[in-house]
């Protein structure tokens, strides 16, 4: 669809704009409380300002904005496999959803949210990656919160797995003294140090890569910066990722560059481990994130 016939059937005056920018559209929205950008391509939200605030999300400044390639930053969609695929290397890691362009369904103005719904069905291409029919929606809610919810659902004959997570890119101001509450007690995968472990410590911290994967929780985060707090709240998960390159896989990601680490965390809701989804045929799965700042 068009630029103008987006706006001419999605727009809101006032409240919803799209925009040509880079490869793609992206979706200018704007509410008494906040600001927001999300993007067709990947149907990733690139922005969120509550009014009289800094973004609460971050874009590496390196981003490649290109066909095939995923946005570093934001909210990317990791689905419908987390990581490296299971028994296929050659697939896309972190799925295709992320790296596909998504069609705009629907776009209301309720209250003081604005909600824009994009939609992502199975076609010949999806089969080489997931041979089943799906249709896949993310509803993306701005207001005083932003959230973000990823509804599978199944339309094939067959039951399918999938496993995700809404990867979310937070902005800070420095990865050494910014600390994560709400983890307390709980076991999770240490994927750069290949074990299991227990978060012993009330707070998480940081002091080189982070890779981990917090096992059988629902709890909000508290991302505790120098100058704010931003809450992350979950729907449909079990498992939170949280995830921080690190100076020396930073220098490796050209997307990322050397430096970008340090103003970013990773804090996400996700489907993995054993938390992976089986959808049953004519039923659905929803994932979410909440997230705001006090």
């Amino acid at each position: 669809m068009r630029l103008k016939e987006l706006n001419e059937q999605y727009g809101i005056d006032g409240a919803l704009e799209f925009q040509s920018e880079q490869h793609t559209e992206m979706a200018y929205i704007k509410t008494a409380y906040s600001t927001a950008k999300v993007s067709i391509y990947g149907a990733q939200v690139l922005s969120f300002i509550p009014k009289g605030k800094d973004d609460l999300l971050f874009v590496s400044s390196q981003s490649v904005y290109k066909e095939g390639k995923a946005i570093r930053g934001g909210i990317p969609v990791c689905w419908p496999w987390f990581n490296a695929h299971p028994t296929d290397s050659t697939k896309p890691s972190h799925g295709f959803a992320r790296i596909s362009r998504w069609e705009v369904l629907s776009t209301k103005k309720e209250g003081d949210e604005v909600v824009i719904s994009l939609g992502l069905k199975s076609d010949d291409r999806t089969k080489d990656f997931l041979p089943y029919d799906f249709e896949a929606v993310l509803e993306v809610t701005v207001g005083k919160r932003l959230n973000v919810e990823l509804t599978t659902k199944n339309v094939d004959s067959k039951p399918f797995d999938v496993s995700a997570a809404l990867h979310t890119y937070f902005n800070i101001s420095d990865i050494a003294t910014v600390k994560l509450r709400g983890l307390h007690k709980m076991a999770y995968k240490d994927d750069v140090l290949g074990i299991d472990a227990l978060q012993e410590d009330e707070m998480v911290t940081f002091s080189g890569r982070t890779d981990r994967r917090y096992k059988e929780t629902e709890a909000e985060v508290s991302i505790i910066d120098a100058n704010k707090t931003i809450k992350v709240g979950k729907k449909g998960s079990k498992i939170t990722v949280v995830w921080n390159p690190g100076a020396e896989l930073a220098s490796q990601m050209a997307d990322l560059g050397k430096e970008n680490y340090k103003k970013m965390v990773c804090v996400e809701s996700a489907n993995s481990l054993n938390d992976t989804i089986t959808i049953q045929p004519g039923t659905s799965h929803c994932l979410g994130t909440t997230i705001y700042s006090v």
